[in-house]
């Protein structure tokens, strides 16, 4: 066989899947960073407000995470993992979507907590930490399980 003829064969015509894959991720990832911007807004504005307004850092930190998780699942049904063939179950993908949510809300108290009570940062250092932490973890899960496209059938 020639290397030519080899070449063509590599990975059986996978190759065109990979990049389209990767494409698709790409896309994905790169939508999921601004819909986590304007979240972020969001929860950064409630939280603001609130600490303004004399509330306690932790329970602002959470209340301005819930507000930030609703306007993130919005946009991330809608337009970052977009069900175009119409086969995703809302309320499997909506509890599983909360679920992560609660998970990344739990590391953003906890973190808010830990650092402001212990007078290891202020009040937005401790949510800058707690921001990229909860990023972090949300994220992978949401990808991997949330919106996995075994999901969205």
């Amino acid at each position: 066989m020639s290397a030519a003829k080899a070449g063509s064969s590599f990975g059986g015509g996978r190759l065109p899947a990979l990049y389209a894959g990767v494409r698709k991720l790409g896309g994905e990832s790169i939508r999921y960073l601004v819909v986590s911007v304007v979240a972020l807004g969001c929860d950064v504005a409630v939280y603001a407000s609130l600490i303004e307004g004399g509330a306690m850092a932790t329970a602002a930190g959470a209340v301005g995470y819930v507000a930030g998780m609703v306007v993130h699942y919005a946009l991330s049904a809608y337009w970052v993992f977009p069900d175009v063939a119409g086969a995703r179950r809302t309320a499997p993908t909506l509890a599983k979507f909360v679920a992560t949510g609660l998970l990344g809300l739990a590391t953003t108290a906890t973190i808010i907590d830990v650092l402001t009570r212990n007078q290891i940062a202020g009040a937005f250092a401790a949510k800058g930490a707690a921001v990229a932490m909860a990023y972090l973890v949300v994220f992978l899960l949401r990808r991997s399980y949330v919106f996995a496209a075994g999901a969205r059938t």
